[in-house]
């Protein structure tokens, strides 16, 4: 019985674990754009959320270069110049407006001032760590839960 529990609660604990914390985290809604180096554009196209998806569209120089309909932990990976790695985070209902969470594990975004910043894996740990001061987000917040309990049953 107690070694169920520990399978159990291993599993949680690698469900809650958010794999793509590394890059820069966005919220975009419908039309909504990110700028990236080499005048590259990824625009939301359209977000359902009751299905779970969201259509993505990289466009370069105005032209539509690939385009993916991509889900809750799906991946959109564009190999150019510098390799562009998006992940679809999560995706809301909103009251007028819908909403998909990307993060942006790599890729060099176009700041509005127009200066650029390199997101990719080789970030250091400071940067990390500024990025996801102050507090634990949700997933976290379940990931320190489920090592509470792990770290209970182990010992009872």
């Amino acid at each position: 019985m107690r070694s169920l529990l520990k399978a159990i609660v291993a599993i949680i604990l690698c469900a809650c674990m958010h794999t793509g914390s590394c890059g820069v985290t966005v919220m975009l809604t419908t039309g909504e754009s990110l700028q990236f180096a080499g005048n590259l554009t990824l625009v939301v196209e359209d977000v359902d959320p009751q299905a779970g998806k969201v259509w993505l569209t990289l466009y370069s120089s105005g032209s539509p270069i690939t385009s993916s309909v991509l889900g809750i932990g799906d991946h959109f990976v564009y190999y150019g110049v510098k390799r562009i790695d998006i992940q679809v985070i999560n995706i809301y209902a909103g009251g007028d407006r819908d909403l998909v969470v990307l993060d942006v594990i790599e890729g060099i975004l176009a700041s509005p001032t127009g200066s650029f910043r390199n997101v990719s894996y080789e970030e250091t740990d400071a940067a990390k760590k500024v990025r996801t001061a102050p507090g634990l987000g949700a997933g976290e917040t379940l990931v320190a839960l489920a090592v509470a309990i792990l770290a209970s049953v182990w010992h009872s």
